[in-house]
């Protein structure tokens, strides 16, 4: 089971939910790869804890994060990953709310 990614309007409006599914979060979170130096990206390395809201600043800097780590992506998971930015970056979105298990 992934995480459940809900997507507000800035209105706050829900808009849509998603999944950032469990392979994609072990591939991003892989224990050889450089995530820990992120400081966005990190507070959704724990799979179980995980309960973040992002808008504003620090939704601009996940996706920051997100583009700035896809070089350590592996080309089998790069698609998924690269639409799991884009669902986030839309223009109407406003606040993301990503939760674990």
């Amino acid at each position: 089971m992934g995480f459940d990614v809900v997507l507000y309007s800035r209105e706050g409006r829900k808009l849509r939910l998603i999944e950032l599914t469990e392979h994609l979060h072990n591939e991003i979170f892989d224990s050889n790869k450089m995530w820990r130096s992120y400081s966005e990206l990190r507070r959704l390395s724990d799979y179980y804890l995980t309960d973040e809201i992002f808008s504003g600043e620090r939704l601009s800097n996940l996706i920051s994060d997100l583009n700035n780590y896809k070089l350590f992506i592996s080309v089998n998971k790069l698609n998924e990953y690269e639409e799991f930015i884009k669902q986030i970056s839309r223009s109407d979105i406003g606040k993301v709310h990503i939760a674990g298990d």
